[in-house]
């Protein structure tokens, strides 16, 4: 006679749920061609029992450790932008029993710690970066979130927006507001997304007839030589009566520059992020920027990850994130057209 206390077995469950054990397996992990019915009846006769998949076990029979990787460089760490990333992807891991280890740079080269991980999730590689390249020639699927550097391998998976269209929202609502000579501090041409942003911001100043007028700073600076760039910046605008800050928090790093020289956002200059956060909600004015769908973007790395380690989804997959305008009061004063 069978302990009331010992742990409940898979065969418990399929023998519960009146199928074979292959069959319970099946319908627990979504998987194989079966009834709607049937997949309900092997999952609620797991919850009767309190059946907890073996992952430990399961993994030893797939030669696979259970955990994914994602790297993320030092420098972005201290970016609510990308911790949101992270986390969306971490809250998506779970369905698929994936543990997960987050690499900063410092991290990540030590062998004995990535090479035991199904797979990797990169987030916003940057051009030359060896630790992409290690990731890219190795033999674990690798999922990109945004584009990855030309010359290597391609990723397993791609998520990815388009910031070229991105800037053209952003750039076509400051003119709708009266912007004539909007002007851009942006991030450098080592990753995707800086580049799109450069030749969207290209492209739409000449489709106007506008000369462009753009600072680019570094992913590495530091928060004190992004401040002196932008403080620098609005010291010599001339004619500009627009500033969009491309990376996250180089809108408030501008909002505190303008105050400083006298000139009021909203009435006498507007601004908007291509990065939305908490604090440009809050902050006065409110500032306008475009959803980016941190989080979502995280999960849905995730799920290509995940597929390529339970053979769902075929090498080359890419998908296609939304960029939302959010405006708000720094851009929504229509000025006199000069």
């Amino acid at each position: 006679m069978k302990s009331r206390s010992a742990v409940p077995t898979l065969q418990d469950v399929a023998d519960r749920a009146g199928v074979a054990r292959a069959t319970a397996s099946l319908a627990l992990n979504g998987k194989g061609r079966m009834s709607e019915q049937t997949r309900q009846r092997v999952r609620t006769a797991a919850d009767e029992l309190n059946y907890v998949v073996n992952v430990s076990a399961r993994n030893l029979r797939t030669a696979r450790s259970g955990a994914v990787g994602i790297y993320i460089p030092d420098h972005t760490l201290s970016s609510r932008y990308y911790m949101d990333v992270a986390f969306g992807a971490v809250e998506q891991a779970q369905s698929s029993d994936l543990l997960v280890t987050l690499m900063p740079t410092a991290f990540a080269p030590r062998s004995g710690i990535t090479e035991h991980l199904d797979g990797f999730i990169m987030v916003d590689p940057m051009d030359g970066d060896p630790i992409v390249e290690r990731l890219l020639r190795g033999r674990a699927p690798v999922v990109s979130g945004e584009g990855s550097p030309a010359g290597l391998p391609s990723p397993f998976g791609l998520v990815q927006s388009d910031h070229r269209a991105g800037m053209r929202v952003l750039l076509d609502h400051l003119w709708e507001h009266g912007s004539r000579h909007p002007a851009c501090i942006l991030p450098d041409h080592s990753i995707a997304w800086g580049r799109q942003m450069h030749e969207g911001y290209a492209d739409w100043c000449a489709e106007r007839g506008i000369e462009p007028r753009l600072a680019a700073g570094t992913l590495h600076a530091t928060p004190q030589e992004n401040r002196e760039l932008v403080a620098a910046f609005v010291a010599d605008l001339g004619e500009v009566d627009a500033i969009v800050g491309g990376a996250d928090g180089v809108a408030l790093m501008a909002l505190d520059a303008l105050r400083e020289a006298g000139i009021e956002v909203g009435p006498d200059m507007m601004l908007a992020s291509y990065v939305d956060g908490d604090a440009l909600a809050v902050t006065e004015p409110s500032i306008t920027a475009l959803d980016l769908a941190p989080r979502d973007f995280g999960r849905r790395c995730m799920d290509l990850l995940a597929g390529a380690l339970d053979g769902t989804i075929e090498a080359g997959a890419t998908v296609e994130m939304p960029v939302t305008l959010i405006p708000r009061a720094s851009t929504m004063r229509v000025r006199t057209l000069r």
